[in-house]
């Protein structure tokens, strides 16, 4: 909504019939609500006069759309009808920068590498660690965080089974200038 510039009745009718519609299993997001429209409506008082989302379990208000996408990704992660517990850990063989690869060349870089396995909520790696090594995830999901500070944090993206990760660090040596952190049970490989 940051770039809304006027709404009226009409159009707030419209939200609450799309509202209405996403109570069949649907949500309705809105991020970036501008406090004042260049009208003078204080547009956030207006949607609680309204009541667009006041005891609408479907309807969420996010202050950037950066949450919103954050709060998306998280309800597809709890949805995954494979639970983690659950979840094999993958061979290099099933990654698909391998799947091309001579199982002879696979054997022989699954000899030099290391396995970790981290718990939900460790930290893999953090923002000032040096290291190079890329990660890649056998089983589980790896959240990449910017902390901000002590108390926040900047979700940059979460990986999942199949998927590797490392940072700029393991292209360039410097120092990592995030967190990795295990959102749920997983075991990576690493160290090349």
């Amino acid at each position: 909504m940051k770039k809304v510039q006027g709404i009226d009745i009409t159009a707030m009718h419209i939200l609450e019939q799309v509202r209405d519609m996403m109570e069949e299993g649907g949500y309705l997001l809105f991020s970036s609500i501008p406090v004042r429209i260049p009208s003078g409506l204080e547009m956030q008082k207006y949607f609680e006069e309204i009541g667009i989302a006041k005891g609408h379990a479907n309807v969420k208000i996010f202050g950037e759309l950066d949450d919103a996408i954050e709060w998306v990704e998280d309800r597809l992660i709890e949805e995954d009808e494979l639970s983690k517990e659950e979840q094999n850990a993958i061979g290099l063989q099933e990654f698909e920068l391998f799947k091309s690869k001579k199982e002879e060349t696979l054997s022989a870089l699954e000899e030099r590498m290391q396995r970790l396995c981290v718990k939900a909520g460790e930290k893999i790696f953090a923002a000032g660690d040096t290291g190079d090594e890329l990660f890649l995830i056998r089983k589980g999901e790896v959240r990449i965080v910017l902390p901000i500070s002590e108390a926040q944090q900047y979700h940059i993206s979460t990986f999942g089974q199949g998927n590797f990760f490392g940072e700029m660090a393991f292209l360039d040596g410097a120092v990592r200038s995030a967190d990795a952190v295990a959102q749920s049970d997983t075991e990576s490989s690493s160290d090349f």
